[in-house]
């Protein structure tokens, strides 16, 4: 079994093979089951949503926000670093520019956009699966067959196409990354909606781990000077994070706490969150596998926040 040291901007392989034989295909296939699933479910349980013109036009609007902001991002890479024939970036460890830094704008919008919703929105776990649906559609777009036809697309791509993480890139992100972490998002924010009546409150977690561990890998990767290295979520090989990465993760709970704090029900709550949150979801950012921090994130920070509300 390879378990090989990979740096930012290391090349760990390309893309080659055959979109067919990747998981490209299986993503096609994955999105188009769902689609028709949610579908099915939405007309037995809420037809009514179809209706609702405003809901979808804003999905529509925030599809559009999340595909602007890759393609910014992409263009920083185009400017900064040289590409192939086929458009992929090309770069290594000496570069001082790396897609690192950008990586995470597909981070922020991913779990960022989809709040910027108006008090009058629909509520339920339909829309907020609808919603997510929107979100994976804007990495179903960057498939092989179509990032490579298109300069658009491309550019997007680009802007989160790591080369340590190659020929993996997409898959890990939408497996082990925005899959799971929507889909946490969903059940969790339905708890603090119908259970709990807190719906605001969930966006502390979601904020922590955006904003937190999305300036995580920028910082770590620029500014990280002491290392630790965790292993990728399939074993193969080992990635380095920094302890100045994982303070980000830290600061931005105390900061998201106290933003949020007239949310709390009471003074208990707030400072037991205020005491185990932060150092809970640092610590669960350090020890997850490359590539799986943020469903690892959400899923403790959810569970915590949600206990110490359900229990004080």
């Amino acid at each position: 079994m390879q378990n090989k040291l990979l740096m930012p901007g290391d090349v760990a392989g390309n893309y080659d093979e055959k979109w067919t034989k990747t998981f490209d295909l299986k993503f096609l296939i994955l999105w188009l089951i769902l689609f028709v699933l949610l579908s099915s479910w939405t007309i037995i349980f809420d037809p009514n949503l179809f209706n609702a013109k405003s809901f979808f036009l804003r999905s529509c609007i925030k599809l559009f926000i999340m595909m602007v902001l890759a393609l910014g991002g992409g263009m920083l890479c185009r400017h900064y670093c040289n590409t192939d024939e086929k458009g992929y970036i090309t770069t290594s460890k000496n570069n001082w520019f790396k897609v690192n830094y950008t990586r995470k704008i597909q981070h922020f919008a991913a779990y960022l956009v989809p709040l910027l919703s108006p008090p009058t929105a629909p509520l339920g776990i339909l829309p907020h699966l609808w919603e997510s649906l929107f979100v994976l559609f804007m990495f179903l777009v960057l498939i092989k067959p179509i990032r490579e036809f298109s300069t658009f697309f491309m550019l997007q791509f680009n802007s989160m196409d790591r080369v340590e993480d190659r020929p993996n890139t997409l898959k890990w992100i939408v497996l082990g990354n925005i899959l799971p972490g929507l889909l946490i998002i969903t059940i969790f924010k339905q708890l603090f909606e119908t259970y709990l009546n807190l719906p605001l409150l969930a966006s502390v977690v979601v904020l922590t781990v955006a904003i937190g561990d999305g300036l995580a890998e920028p910082v770590g990767t620029y500014l990280g000077k002491k290392k630790y290295v965790v292993p990728s979520w399939n074993l193969k090989n080992r990635y380095v994070r920094s302890y100045a990465g994982s303070a980000c993760v830290y600061i931005a709970a105390v900061v998201f706490l106290l933003l949020f704090s007239e949310q709390f029900a009471n003074a208990l709550e707030f400072w037991t969150a205020m005491i185990l949150f932060p150092p809970v979801i640092t610590l669960s950012e350090a020890f997850a596998p490359h590539s799986m921090d943020t469903p690892v994130m959400m899923l403790i920070g959810f569970s915590l926040l949600f206990g110490i509300c359900a229990v004080f």
